[in-house]
């Protein structure tokens, strides 16, 4: 059940203005699996969370940034994470893994 909320961040960079694109979304925090931080560490990657979202909240900050570019970053309470992963495992949810 998703009963925290989170804030999906996605850039536009247009010369030298950065637009941020933000939506506040439910989403359920979860800890980092062993071998998902292992495998991220071993390539100098830093996991901190797994968050579950609904991946339609993904494609209405998708459908306002550019063409091919996705949000890279999500903010929990006070403090911004980069999404370092995402994968939807079915269509009702998606993982985000942040560091």
């Amino acid at each position: 059940m998703r009963n925290d909320v989170c804030t999906l961040i996605g850039l536009i960079v247009q010369e030298s203005e950065v637009t941020r694109v933000e939506k506040e979304i439910y989403c359920r925090r979860k800890s980092s699996t062993r071998s998902e931080f292992y495998s991220a560490y071993a390539v100098g990657l830093r996991p901190k969370f797994l968050f579950e979202i609904d991946p339609f909240d993904w494609e209405a900050v998708m459908e306002q940034l550019p063409e091919g570019d996705v949000p890279t970053i999500l903010r929990y309470g006070t403090v911004e994470y980069n999404i370092l992963r995402d994968y939807q495992t079915n269509e009702s949810t998606m993982e985000l893994t942040v560091g």
